[in-house]
């Protein structure tokens, strides 16, 4: 009979560690991924492009310059590789608009996971296999990381944002003559990937002092060459955008476009703030008193990757609670590198090395329980079971002859892009005269507030509304009652969804 093998010769390797935080977020980043958060009309926008764009539609479908064009390449791109959606054999029914959600759902939960893997790669190389734990492990939990789960473009943009500081900050180990190629790969690989991030949404470009930093400060000569080389693909990659518009003589437009952005009505970068303490308020101030303490101490990444950010925004007038995705990475950073700094300050050998265990593993089972109470909620059945009804209607309406869809932008991409369906469409914001006899209007929560506004879209709505008739009707599915005054429910707010939706017709 074998002897068996104590248990002491097993030897536990450090860099499993990275397993942990891993797990934790596909949990945190994958499950439920089409019942919250609520749809939101912005993921209408991005599946259009990225669908359009792969069939054959252009760069340009919506004639409209309103952000660059690497997020829906690169999500028609994955879309194209996975043979999306056809591959889902999609019918109109809630199982397949179910599944058409999902699938650009998980992505965005994939990249939330690598984005975990890259924090974690960051923080190891600055500060250590510990905090690297700690910070993963935050970014995993982080009750408002929900909003990573919704298809936006800075869902999409901060693995390649983060891609990029880590090539950056592996100067450090690359700074021999005798690797010169490799450091120069390192070099155009970081300039490449901001600058892939900035052709996806151009307010990262604000992330250029904190990494051209990195680059000057790990590159232990030639700094300024170094410097010139990061920053070639860094320019030019995004210049591909105006370069684009004034190859096809679109150039003026692309101005005037990229100009309308920043006359917008206001909305202030305190509000997007408010909205983040509100609704995560435990990892805000831990956060920001990382980002404070860290700046005290001279660490200038924390610095120099989150005030640029914050001052463009507070210029700009218009910051929503998702243009601040971006700093979910450096406020987990931050908190970690305070919490594990503060073990350093216990006189206690024995103490000192427990104690960062302690808050950690409280905070991390605080962020679990809470994002928990969340992402388990059903919160967009009302939405998914308008689009089969609508499909339903187009399906019927196009064999009698030409119609226009009037809805959110939401409803607009499936019914073209999944079901090549072919109508006319009009969002409910344009007030554009319709040419055809025939309309449907979805008419949802966000309708029901427009008809009552006293302006020429109001007006629009409320006539179309008085024409048409309620062929059908959809309602949410029960959902148990909370106080979304009380932590975390309060995120429920910004997850609108409606009660019931009519489907109207005129015909």
């Amino acid at each position: 009979m074998n002897n068996p093998v104590p248990f002491n010769k097993f030897k536990f390797n450090p860099k499993l560690l990275i397993l942990l935080p891993i797990i934790l977020s596909a949990y945190t980043h994958l499950w439920n991924p089409v019942g919250f958060p609520s749809l939101h009309v912005d993921e209408g926008h991005y599946l259009r492009k990225s669908l359009s764009t792969i069939q054959g539609e252009g760069l340009q479908p919506q004639d409209r310059y309103f952000a660059p064009y690497f997020g829906q390449i690169l999500m028609g791109g994955i879309f194209g590789a996975i043979n999306y959606p056809d591959i889902l054999n999609p019918k109109p029914d809630l199982e397949s608009v179910n599944n058409l959600y999902m699938v650009p759902r998980i992505i965005m939960g994939l990249f939330g996971v690598f984005d975990t893997f890259l924090i974690y790669k960051i923080t190891e190389l600055r500060y250590g296999r510990k905090v690297a734990l700690m910070a993963s492990l935050f970014f995993a939990i982080m009750p408002y990381g929900w909003l990573m789960r919704r298809i936006f473009l800075e869902s999409i943009q901060m693995p390649l944002l983060l891609t990029s500081l880590l090539f950056a900050i592996y100067l450090k180990k690359n700074n021999n003559r005798k690797i010169e190629k490799k450091r120069i790969a390192l070099l155009l690989l970081s300039g490449a990937f901001l600058g892939l991030s900035i052709f996806t949404k151009i307010p990262i470009f604000t992330m250029i002092p904190v990494i051209a930093y990195m680059v000057f400060a790990y590159s232990n000569y030639n700094k300024i060459k170094s410097l010139i080389i990061w920053l070639i693909p860094v320019i030019l990659i995004p210049a591909l955008w105006p370069a684009h518009a004034m190859i096809i003589g679109d150039f003026e437009k692309w101005k005037s476009d990229v100009m309308s952005q920043t006359d917008r009505d206001s909305r202030p970068l305190v509000g997007a703030l408010r909205t983040h303490l509100m609704n995560d308020p435990v990892f805000f101030v831990l956060g920001f008193a990382g980002l404070i303490y860290m700046t005290i101490r001279k660490d200038l990444l924390p610095l120099l990757y989150t005030v640029p950010f914050l001052v463009f925004l507070y210029l700009l007038d218009f910051a929503s609670s998702f243009h601040l995705i971006p700093l979910l990475a450096i406020l987990s950073i931050s908190s970690a590198k305070l919490l594990f700094d503060l073990s350093s300050k216990i006189p206690y050998k024995k103490l000192k090395e427990i104690f960062p265990i302690i808050p950690t593993l409280g905070l991390t089972i605080f962020g679990l329980i809470s994002l928990t109470m969340l992402i388990t909620i059903n919160i967009s059945t009302a939405e998914l079971k308008a689009h089969v009804s609508m499909v339903q209607q187009l399906q019927n309406a196009t064999k009698e002859g030409s119609v226009t869809l009037i809805s959110s932008p939401l409803y607009i991409w499936m019914p073209r892009h999944v079901f090549d369906l072919s109508y006319e469409d009009r969002s409910y914001y344009s007030t554009i005269p319709i040419n055809t006899e025939m309309f449907i209007l979805i008419a949802d929560s966000s309708v029901s507030d427009l008809i009552k506004q006293d302006n020429k879209r109001g007006q629009y709505l409320l006539n179309l509304y008085n024409s048409s008739y309620i062929i059908d009707t959809v309602k949410k599915d029960p959902v148990k009652k909370v106080n979304t005054k009380i932590f975390p429910y309060t995120n429920l707010k910004q997850n609108p969804s409606s009660k019931e939706i009519e489907i109207r017709v005129n015909y």
